[in-house]
């Protein structure tokens, strides 16, 4: 059974020019107008679902800004309390480094050694200086001559290997 539409088509198909094959254009059409299509077709909304849709997409993405700023609020009240912390902590840092130049402080170890039961007492006697003969009028480099005779220095290379004992010229003088 052929139709009056399919004959109308017929007739005007055979009475239409061809078109050259690299002539021909598509028309494309983009993947969200393709998925909505699609979609509405297989759900058959009307246009208030269109519209209901639109605002619960739009609600979706105002609940993940309002989430999303929420967390940014969150880690910025976070990040100040830390820094408050941080500056407690290096002020009670700066209290334990005076604490501990104080306790080793000259006063302080004074009366600590006091509290112990000891006694800070005077130097009882120095050790005496000796005179040392050194002449500074002497030109650099010049060496000392040895007035000792030749029969004492070496007596005293053998006293000095045999006993032990050294400097036994530096004492007779």
């Amino acid at each position: 059974m052929t139709s009056t539409r399919i004959l109308t088509r017929r007739r005007l198909g055979a009475a239409a020019p061809q078109h050259a094959p690299g002539r021909r254009r598509r028309r494309t059409r983009g993947f969200v107008q393709v998925a909505s299509s699609v979609a509405s077709e297989r759900l058959q909304l009307n246009t208030y679902a269109h519209a209901y849709l639109a605002f619960g997409v739009a609600l979706i993405g105002i609940l993940f800004y309002l989430a999303l700023a929420a967390q940014v609020t969150q880690s910025s009240y976070d990040i100040t309390r830390l820094q408050d912390q941080q500056r407690q902590l290096v002020a009670e840092q700066d209290q334990l480094r005076y604490q501990e130049v104080t306790l080793h402080a000259p006063a302080q170890v004074q009366q600590q050694a006091a509290q112990g039961g000891m006694q800070r007492v005077a130097p009882v006697a120095y050790v005496p200086a000796q005179q040392i003969a050194i002449d500074l009028q002497a030109p650099a480099g010049d060496t000392g001559t040895d007035a000792t005779p030749l029969w004492a220095r070496y007596a005293a290379a053998i006293f000095n290997k045999v006993g032990g004992t050294r400097d036994v010229l530096a004492a007779s003088h």
